[in-house]
């Protein structure tokens, strides 16, 4: 099966962690020239494990691509050329840097990044950890973190001209192969 064309619009590429979905989301755009990568999530953890994931990353991808390492999405994209090319990987980096705000904040965030999302006029490819199929935490900051990301998705896949889900390293057309509910 042959990856649908890029057009201008948000990509959802979506999947539990280790499934590829980085991967593909960078396969999405590997044809394109001007992409700037938005790593949303802090490389400054002494976590080994953590240090070893983002140098992987870092290595997979294109030299010639703009990285941006930061959580703040809507300033980044602001600054975009219209019809440039953003992968963010990932949404859940930007949800949990805002972990901590109240709940009208968080809905101002919110609102941020769906309009910022929706004025958008290049290419926009997000990945989004599916934090929902894992433990239910059993922390109120884990709850929190998992509604929130959960929340912003749907509304974000509500934008989307494309929607995937990756799982064991296969993507599936969610578009193509579901209905709405």
């Amino acid at each position: 099966m042959d990856l649908e064309p890029i057009n201008n619009g948000l990509i959802l590429v979506s999947g539990p962690v280790k499934s590829g979905k980085s991967r593909f989301a960078e396969k999405l755009v590997s044809n394109i020239k001007d992409v700037t990568y938005l790593a949303t999530h802090s490389n400054n953890s002494n976590d080994i494990d953590w240090i070893k994931r983002i140098n992987d990353h870092k290595l997979r991808r294109p030299k010639h691509w703009n990285l941006v390492e930061s959580s703040d999405f809507c300033t980044c994209i602001k600054t975009l050329l219209p019809n440039h090319t953003l992968l963010v990987d990932s949404l859940g980096g930007i949800v949990s840097s805002k972990i901590t705000i109240q709940n009208d904040e968080w809905f101002k965030v919110e609102q941020n990044i769906i309009r910022s999302t929706d004025l958008f006029t290049g290419k926009l490819v997000i990945v989004v950890e599916e934090a929902g199929w894992g433990v239910s935490p059993h922390t109120k900051l884990g709850n929190l973190f998992r509604d929130r990301l959960a929340a912003l998705t749907d509304k974000l896949d509500n934008l989307a001209v494309q929607s995937w889900l990756v799982v064991h390293g296969r993507a599936i057309n969610l578009f193509a192969n579901s209905i709405r509910i």
